[in-house]
């Protein structure tokens, strides 16, 4: 639980940025909105917020505004000093979603393109708390992926240009994608996975369509594996093409699990995580 010293400290901490940004042009400016939670405990918003603003000031060469310009620090009204435009928008909301908590972090552009989404599914917002460090690295890793000096050129989407084989990610041996939308992956623990997919806005979304099995999950404990067959859903994965048609980098999106002596396992929903695919010589 993050104490009261934890929440000063925060707020103080913006106070004095807003007189420090007139000398540090070069940091990318974040506006973090209001978390939208309709009929949530303030209490549970307010720290679920906290925390948001307390791991992104973390973030080196970053600068964070407060929620609203009207926010008064010690006596200080934000707007009375010099403001500047928002390089980046942080928008959060928290839903619940049959008996579990949602909370949902996207990073936006002044343009409105959105940059990075990541969504957490958790039973109690307790859970979202001690969990929200991982979710905003994960965020956050847009940025670090958008500083490599090396990126390569996105290159056109085509059905004939994917078709064939290619060596998978995590756990996959290989994967041959097939005309009419279909494709097949070839487990490392000996099982198959049909998939489908389709491409839109020169975007490969690829899903699974096989029922879930304890070893597409390997090599996780047994106990363990079967409970995400039980309940995880279908893996997908969102790819662009890159380096003359021989590489799909993008995110693999899958439910993951954190556990503890088999006994204290916590289930997330829509884990996302780089994946690249490298085609094989026909």
């Amino acid at each position: 639980m993050i104490s009261m010293k934890k929440v000063f400290t925060i707020a103080f901490s913006l106070f004095i940025t807003l007189f420090n940004l007139n000398a540090q042009d070069e940091k990318a400016v974040f506006k973090i909105q209001p978390l939208a939670a309709e009929g949530s405990n303030p209490e549970e918003v307010r720290l679920l917020e906290t925390l948001v603003y307390s791991y992104f000031s973390d973030k080196e060469d970053v600068i964070i505004l407060p929620p609203d310009e009207d926010m008064v620090f010690s006596g200080v009204e934000a707007d009375e000093l010099s403001m500047p435009e928002p390089d980046y928008f942080v928008k959060i909301s928290l839903y619940p979603e049959n008996e579990n908590c949602v909370f949902e972090l996207i990073i936006s552009d002044a343009d409105s393109n959105e940059l990075s989404r990541q969504t957490a599914k958790y039973k109690t917002t307790r859970d979202i708390a001690l969990n929200m460090h991982n979710i905003v690295n994960m965020a956050f890793e847009w940025r670090e992926d958008s500083d490599s000096p090396e990126a390569p050129d996105v290159e056109l989407i085509i059905p004939e240009k994917i078709f064939g084989l290619w060596r998978g990610d995590t756990g996959i041996k290989l994967v041959r994608i097939l005309p009419n939308g279909k494709a097949f992956a070839f487990f490392a623990s000996g099982v198959n996975m049909m998939l489908s997919y389709n491409i839109e806005n020169n975007t490969l979304n690829v899903k699974q369509v096989s029922p879930n099995n304890e070893n597409f999950y390997y090599p996780l404990p047994l106990p363990i594996a079967k409970v995400l067959a039980r309940e995880a859903e279908p893996m997908r994965w969102e790819f662009m093409l890159y380096e003359n048609e021989n590489l799909l980098k993008g995110n693999r999106i899958e439910t993951t699990v954190e556990f503890e002596d088999y006994e204290k396992i916590v289930i997330r929903h829509n884990s996302v995580r780089k994946s690249e695919w490298n085609k094989l010589p026909r």
